[in-house]
């Protein structure tokens, strides 16, 4: 046998002997309620195999998990009453921009860390309140001078949210009632009418009297300053102090009555229009508690104010 026959069956030989120790073994793993081919090298260490690599040959999941989105307060308290157990929990987020309640179904039951199991608390739902478009335009202008023109489109564009008529005394919370009163009562809420009527043709007159008051006794000086407006006929200006509106906090929820009072002044470009809600953030407050409130009740879950770990 010449030495180049010698030389290629050394190297067949190596070739193999490679092969068969490199070649992997396929093997059936068994673990976290599943099983999976996995294809073990020769001389290979320990290998850790996590319980996901078992995902894809699960007939079913290992655990809930994974959070809904629910679109109304009834479909949140519906999901919650479907997946509910002993440890669930409702958390709300009270932020007056995104506020929110959710439920985590698989919560960490009640007692001492020591006595009971944790769980993982992945199945969960959420149900973000949406701000209604009418609450979110007052807010939007609130506390905001514009000029008669912009005044007087903002006010067209929402008068139907403006009360026409002036409610009953037991219809009214008690704080508005008291703010009604100490502003002059019924008499000075504007009607719609009397908007659009301000908003669009208003005339102001202003005349400015300064006096200067000397006591020749002992040298002693005061100023005093006093400002009239007059409407075009020179009569004195008798702009109404507030007006209400009827809006939902939150879409499609339930009117909330709040008082705006009306403000004005004269500049040197014209008149500026603005108006101020009057404890438009309690007004919020009530309606997300209500909504919380309900939650809690008709899911019979105790109810935290916050964010779960």
């Amino acid at each position: 046998m010449d030495d180049e026959t010698k030389n290629n069956d050394m190297v067949t030989a190596v070739r193999a002997l490679v092969e068969d120790y490199a070649k992997a073994k396929i093997e059936t793993l068994s673990g976290a309620g599943a099983s999976a081919p996995f294809a073990m090298m020769p001389g290979a260490g320990p290998v850790v195999v996590p319980a996901s690599a078992f995902d894809a040959y699960r007939t079913q999941p290992r655990f809930r998990h994974g959070t809904a989105a629910m679109l109304s307060l009834d479909s949140l308290i519906d999901h919650t009453n479907r997946f509910k157990d002993e440890g669930s929990m409702l958390f709300a987020d009270d932020d007056r921009s995104a506020p929110s309640i959710m439920s985590v179904l698989d919560y960490h039951p009640a007692g001492e860390a020591l006595t009971t199991a944790p769980r993982f608390g992945k199945h969960r739902a959420i149900f973000s309140f949406p701000l209604s478009d009418e609450w979110k335009a007052w807010t939007e202008f609130n506390k905001t001078p514009l000029k008669m023109a912009a005044f007087a489109e903002f006010v067209e564009e929402r008068i139907i949210d403006v009360l026409h008529l002036i409610p009953e005394e037991d219809e009214l919370s008690h704080d508005l009632q008291k703010f009604i009163s100490a502003c002059g009562g019924e008499a000075i809420i504007a009607t719609p009418q009397k908007l659009v009527e301000l908003s669009r043709g208003l005339k102001v007159n202003e005349s400015s009297v300064i006096k200067e008051v000397v006591n020749l006794g002992t040298g002693e000086g005061q100023i005093l300053f006093s400002s009239e407006h007059s409407d075009s006929n020179g009569q004195p200006l008798r702009v109404p102090s507030l007006f209400l509106i009827a809006i939902p906090v939150f879409r499609n929820g339930p009117l909330y009555r709040l008082a705006a009072r009306l403000r004005y002044r004269k500049t040197g470009e014209g008149i500026l229009f603005w108006y101020d809600l009057w404890r438009a953030d309690r007004v919020f407050d009530h309606a997300f508690k209500e909504g919380c409130e309900r939650a809690q009740v008709e899911t019979e879950l105790p109810l935290l104010f916050g964010k779960p770990e």
